[in-house]
Formats: structure tokens, sequence, C-alpha cells
């Protein structure tokens, strides 16, 4: 178990809370996290989350659009990977730091910090 000082939950509480606003946001946090040096395509990327193809697509784009992963054509078909920003490897970092336990408080604190008083489902908490 890794152990963060208070500053440190703070910085990732926040960076999980804008870029992982969703399931299918925070799988892919934690994919890259696990793979901070690959490149993968669109269909390697649907096999390794649990969110459907659209979710996928959709947070993926985001992701692209907020840069946090680059895009590049690989003969004539895209793949991703991480950006090169060294603030986000830190966060993914330290994201991948963190034991099944810890990132479940993570994500359940930030899923209720984007949708206050609403629904929750044991699938959403996933």
């Amino acid at each position: 178990m890794t152990v963060l000082d208070l500053q440190t939950t703070t910085n990732l509480g926040a960076f999980v809370n804008r870029y992982g606003d969703t399931r299918a946001k925070r799988e892919l946090l934690l994919f890259w996290a696990l793979h901070t040096h690959a490149r993968f395509n669109r269909l390697a990327i649907l096999c390794a989350t649990e969110c459907s193809k659209s979710e996928i697509e959709r947070a993926l784009g985001n992701m692209v659009q907020n840069g946090l992963v680059d895009v590049q054509c690989h003969n004539g078909s895209p793949v991703y990977s991480l950006t090169s920003d060294e603030d986000v490897q830190g966060m993914l970092a330290l994201l991948s730091t963190l034991d099944w336990r810890q990132r479940r408080l993570l994500f359940d604190h930030t899923r209720l910090a984007n949708n206050p008083g609403g629904p929750t489902t044991r699938q959403e908490a996933a």
C-alpha cells in the first residue's frame, strides 16, 4: 500500500476529478497509468476496458482533446499513446502505485464530486 501525503492526495484527487469524470475516463486513466510508454490502436484499447465502444471512443476523444493522449497515424491507422507531458505522467505514475482499495476510494470520491446527489449504482462505482 502506498502512503501519500495530504498535498499529493489532494493533487491526485483534483486530477482525477478533472479528467476522470466518467467510468470510461477513469478506466482509461488506469490503462494509461499502466502503459505509459506504449502505443495502442483503438481496438486494443477497447479490448482492455470494460466499457462500451461508444463510451471509450468518447472518452478517448476527450483525452486527446485535453492533451492527455497523443494520436499519430501508423500505416494509415490511428495509434494512441500517453502524452509526454511530465505533469500528466507524474499524476498517472502516482495513480499506478495505489492499491485497489485506495483507487476505489479515490474514484468513489470523484464520482460523488462530479454527480452530487445523483444515483449511485454498483456498476457506476466500478
